[in-house]
């Protein structure tokens, strides 16, 4: 593999040969392994093609059973219906024969159905004596099969074959029942007669057929009632039963037509109630031919991919060494990327002494900030300048790496790899002291950066790479409150606190499941004593420690974005209590609900608090939601627009614990909150503080100025409540007025 500029600076000539010949030595086996793969592809083409020969059979058969049984059903229904007409035209005959007229009863459509041709009554004779075919001629019918087999006893329904009507001049199958008089002697025959291919093409599947599907209903009597095949009917003078005695019994079996010479996957059915049994057929051209289709497609893909295979073997080393360096470099900077970093680092660990490996994992702090100024080409930009820079700090022995986004991973080996790994580290400090100069502007981009040693002889790269990990967010930490570059070293520590971190995460995600939570309500009451709604407050009832209150268990919630789900539960939970028991009060009292900047940042909050007024039939109105300082004070466009969709539907939106941040008076006119709550540390100092006392009666009266609405949290004392009493338009909240309690347990009217 030809290695870029960047990597033959990265790596020494010695590691550099290593590394070239450990790809020769794969790339040898290549055509070997092009033959097996060509052998492998064969095997599995002709597999493949017998598996789909096989369930392309098999899906035929079962494609001729599905019809076979529909059509069973089908004919039996046609059956049963004619014979419903035979049978009541019998039995309407034999009570009244000399008052029953078929003409009657056809003109108030009492046996006329859509599939009957005609309707006769023949007497013992075998003269035609009544018939629904007008104007029809006299004929005699005694010379009729049918006339003959029911003169002879009473064999129930005979189903004829297809005969040219005497009477309706058309071929035709007769339903047949033999009448008797009232001492049981023969009184003649009820003909109904039918299409003789209504039978087929009434059948409503006829599109499953395919093209050349075949439908045929067969007597048991020796002769075929009615053929469809190929979309056409067959003739009344088609060939006997007989002809179909190799599909007797069949399912799914392949079968050559004798009729037509169609080759055909056939299944039989005979029905249970009637003289009578069907087949139906697919034509195994039609159905095999998707089939055949993909046969010549994998033996054509199989073709090809042979011979690409033997091109590729053909330029194995062109090609493998191509192919190596867009897997292994990084396109954007030159530089190796994390697959060829993590195979150094395992070579090294596995080649050198524990303590002689080393890996630097270095993060930039602030590009995040940088990039969405810049945008992405300008990031992308910055990106090359901060490889060109982490490269002036690398010893030729060293293997420089961009892992991710913004991160990078030195990996070094000797046998003071820890010194070397500080003393990098240090470089890089400096190295980004100096500014970037991005389009006339100058940007500070720090670093936070994180050292292991291999020194566990059963570490794994990635477990070196994920303690260098764990220490890079350690200097992060650090780092944070100065906003300056650092760098920390790996202790097992780190991996106890990760692993601690994970276990208090799962415990709160397990306390989410099994609604460990509960939420308890803190009253705000006007300076008259008089409630005006309350605050929701959440709980956690733990299995081991008891009740937590939030600063316990909100830090964690927030930073594992678990807050999103406990803030949607609590506030579904604060809305149903509250609602069930402000009905039960004459006051129009409000709801006041914490919502977290996780869950403002994540979206879709408008449409949570949409589902939970919906849900309660709870009125906009009374809902507000506290957000804090920091959230409003981000000035996100993206934030101030969900705020507003939040207003928009009615709802209020309060700032919480002003006065602990960077407070802004402009967020108070701007119309993006709805009211304030002056944090409990300017309570506490007021009245005594001047400075205290001047916040709060400034405020009172920039919130009566303004409109909005303001709360004084942390109300403890008589002389507290004495004091805010002269406002008149200021609620109080704090244990003085009222301390948490179940919502059942709070006084309506107090």
């Amino acid at each position: 593999m030809a290695l870029s500029k960047s990597q033959r600076a990265a790596l020494a000539p010695g590691r550099m040969a290593e590394v070239l010949s450990a790809y020769a030595d794969r790339t040898l086996t290549f055509p070997l392994v092009a033959l097996v793969l060509i052998a492998t592809i064969w095997a599995v083409t002709v597999q493949r093609i017998h598996d789909e020969g096989e369930q392309a059979r098999i899906a035929a058969a079962v494609a001729s059973s599905q019809l076979a049984s529909a059509f069973a059903a089908h004919i039996a229904k046609t059956v049963h219906d004619a014979d419903v007409v035979v049978q009541w035209v019998k039995y309407e005959y034999e009570r009244s024969p000399a008052t029953f007229s078929l003409s009657d009863y056809k003109q108030r459509g009492l046996v006329s159905a859509d599939t009957a041709l005609q309707v006769t009554i023949v007497d013992a004779a075998g003269q035609v004596v009544q018939t629904t075919t007008p104007d029809a001629r006299a004929v005699n019918l005694s010379d009729r099969l049918h006339f003959r087999v029911h003169e002879k006893g009473n064999i129930g329904l005979y189903i004829s074959q297809p005969v040219l009507g005497r009477v309706s001049s058309h071929w035709t199958l007769q339903f047949t029942r033999r009448l008797n008089h009232l001492d049981g002697s023969f009184a003649g025959v009820v003909v109904v007669s039918e299409d003789p291919n209504f039978l087929t093409d009434g059948f409503y599947n006829l599109d499953g057929l395919g093209l050349h599907g075949m439908l045929a209903v067969l007597s048991d009597n020796g002769y075929l009632l009615s053929r469809l095949a190929g979309g056409e009917p067959a003739s009344p003078n088609g060939p006997p039963a007989s002809v179909y005695s190799a599909m007797t019994g069949a399912k799914g079996k392949v079968v050559k037509d004798p009729v037509d010479g169609v080759q055909r996957v056939v299944s039989y059915r005979h029905l249970s109630g009637y003289p009578v049994s069907v087949v139906a057929g697919v034509s195994a051209e039609d159905a095999l031919a998707p089939y055949r289709r993909a046969k010549v497609l994998y033996c054509v893909i199989a073709s090809f991919l042979s011979l690409s295979l033997l091109a590729a073997a053909a330029w194995q080393v062109v090609v493998t060494r191509r192919f190596r360096k867009l897997a292994e470099t990084d396109s954007l900077t030159g530089l190796p990327n994390r697959h060829l970093m993590l195979q150094t680092a395992r070579r090294w660990m596995r080649n050198e002494e524990p303590g002689m490996v080393g890996l630097l994992y270095v993060d930039l702090d602030n590009f995040k900030a940088i990039n969405d100024t810049l945008g992405h080409k300008g990031g992308d930009d910055l990106l090359r300048n901060v490889a060109f820079r982490l490269q002036e700090c690398a010893a030729s022995e060293d293997l420089l790496a961009r892992i991710g986004g913004d991160e990078f991973a030195y990996v070094l080996r000797g046998e003071h790899a820890l010194v070397h790994a500080e003393r990098t580290a240090v470089d890089i400090i400096q190295a980004f002291k100096r500014v970037f100069v991005m389009r006339g502007q100058d940007y500070t981009v720090n670093v936070s950066i994180g050292i292991a040693l291999h020194t566990d002889p059963d570490d794994s790269e990635f477990g070196l790479l994920s303690k260098a990990d764990l220490a890079m967010y350690a200097a992060k930490e650090r780092g944070r409150p100065g906003e300056e570059s650092r760098f920390h070293i790996y202790t097992r520590d780190l991996s106890d606190r990760a692993l601690s971190l994970i276990e208090r995460q799962q415990a709160l995600q397990y306390a989410i499941i099994n609604r460990e939570f509960f939420v308890l309500y803190q009253p705000i009451v006007s300076v008259e004593g008089t409630l005006r709604g309350v605050e929701a407050l959440v709980r956690w009832r733990h299995p081991q420690k008891g009740v937590l209150k939030p600063d316990q268990f909100i830090p964690l919630a927030e930073s594992s974005s678990l807050i999103v789900q406990l803030g949607e539960y609590v506030l579904r939970q604060a809305c149903r209590e509250f609602q069930a028991w402000q009905e039960a009060s004459v006051n129009r009292l409000f709801l006041s609900v914490n919502v977290s900047p996780v869950q403002l940042a994540r979206g879709g909050l408008a449409h949570t608090i949409k589902e939970c007024l919906n849900e309660n039939l709870m009125d906009p109105d009374l809902l507000q939601l506290e957000i804090t300082e920091t959230a409003v004070l981000s000035g996100s466009r993206e934030l101030r627009s969900r705020l507003q969709d939040i207003r928009r539907l009615g709802v209020k939106v309060v700032l919480d614990d002003f006065g602990t941040g960077q407070s802004s008076l402009s967020h108070l006119t701007s119309q993006t909150v709805d009211g304030i709550k002056v944090d409990r540390q300017f309570t506490e100092a007021a009245p005594d503080q001047k400075m205290a006392t001047a916040l709060v009666e400034n405020l009172v009266r920039l919130a009566r100025d303004v409109g909005l609405s303001l709360v004084v949290e942390g109300v403890e004392t008589r002389e507290q409540a004495a004091w805010l009493s002269r406002f008149k338009d200021v609620s109080l909240q704090g244990y003085l007025c009222g301390r948490p309690a179940p919502i059942t347990e709070l006084k309506v009217g107090q």
